[in-house]
């Protein structure tokens, strides 16, 4: 075995290489997608416990984006970067409610954004 990895070294990490750039491509097409679940999960947890809960919502936001999401994209997503991302849609949110708007008729956010 150490002699075959001695041999073929070179392509090897070629093909590491080339499986680290598809995956790489892969996770920023679907970011935008990511980022539309994460939305509609933050927009959910609102709903669900109100406004004071903030560890709650997180949580619950967590909990639900791993369940929602395909299996390659949990793993392509770290900790910091789904921070971000409902950090993100906090404020996007705080900034939709501060028009005088509500949060009335968005119960199924989720599903409608998984089937586009």
């Amino acid at each position: 075995m150490l002699d075959f990895i001695k041999l073929y070294w070179d392509s090897i990490l070629l093909v590491l290489l080339v499986v680290a750039g598809l995956l790489y491509l892969y996770k920023q097409g679907k970011k935008e997608f990511v980022r539309k679940v994460v939305l509609s999960l933050v927009i959910q947890a609102e709903k669900a416990l109100g406004s004071g809960t903030g560890e709650l919502k997180y949580a619950m936001v967590v909990e639900k984006v791993y369940s929602v999401l395909p299996t390659i994209l949990r793993f392509l997503i770290t900790k910091k970067e789904l921070d971000k991302l409902i950090e993100e849609a906090v404020q996007y949110m705080k900034k939709y409610l501060s028009t005088e708007r509500n949060l009335l008729g968005y119960e199924n956010e989720y599903l409608t954004t998984l089937r586009n």
